[in-house]
């Protein structure tokens, strides 16, 4: 689902969006760096999250 096609409309608020999603390490032994991109799409080059370790906060503490 591209994020133009995630758009929520009034009547699809309860809707969660799903998006495919693949990663890449910069050292597989010793990250230290994750990218995170959609690999369908034509505009790879633009649409990816890259984040460094000393940045990261593990999910179960987003609130």
């Amino acid at each position: 689902m591209s994020a133009e096609s995630a758009t929520l409309s009034a009547s699809g608020l309860g809707e969660t969006p799903e998006f495919e999603l693949e990663c890449l390490y910069d050292d597989p032994t010793n990250p230290s760096e994750l990218t995170v991109f959609a690999p369908e799409t034509r505009r790879l080059a633009t649409e990816w999250v890259t984040v460094d370790q000393s940045t990261a906060v593990c999910l179960d503490e987003i609130r």
